[in-house]
């Protein structure tokens, strides 16, 4: 299973899943520790390449190259990546307009939304990185 998410990522010229986020480490967003551009950069390009790698896999898995439980495994998947993209465009607004309290919140809640990603994709097999 993990091989052929491997293969995918490698054909495509990706990363590999754990090396998702290495080097980065997101911390939960308060008031005392807003959210920064910087801050803001790093977790969507987290969250960018975890979803480009189950794009990857999703691709193996239409050519039938991926495990037999690809679908099932993206389904279970994708319930959480779906979510990201509008968090992030809502993050990105926040940050731009310095709205720490709204940027705060929607940090915080693509923090456990790709928590939940994480667990459920090691629970299938899959280590998709370092990050807390």
């Amino acid at each position: 299973m993990a091989s052929a998410l491997g293969l995918a990522l490698f054909a495509g010229g990706c990363t590999t899943l754990s090396n998702i986020g290495n080097g980065i480490s997101l911390v939960t967003a308060s008031v005392s520790n807003p959210v920064t551009p910087t801050r803001e950069a790093q977790i969507e390009g987290v969250i960018d390449t975890a979803i480009a790698a189950l794009n990857g896999y999703r691709q193996a898995c239409i050519q039938g190259t991926a495990d037999k439980p690809c679908r099932a495994n993206i389904a279970a998947i994708q319930k959480y990546t779906r979510q990201m993209p509008t968090l992030i465009t809502q993050l990105r607004t926040f940050v731009d307009n310095n709205d720490q309290i709204n940027a705060t919140v929607v940090y915080n809640q693509l923090l456990n939304l790709y928590a939940t990603f994480k667990t459920t994709a090691a629970n299938l097999g899959y280590n998709v990185g370092n990050l807390p």
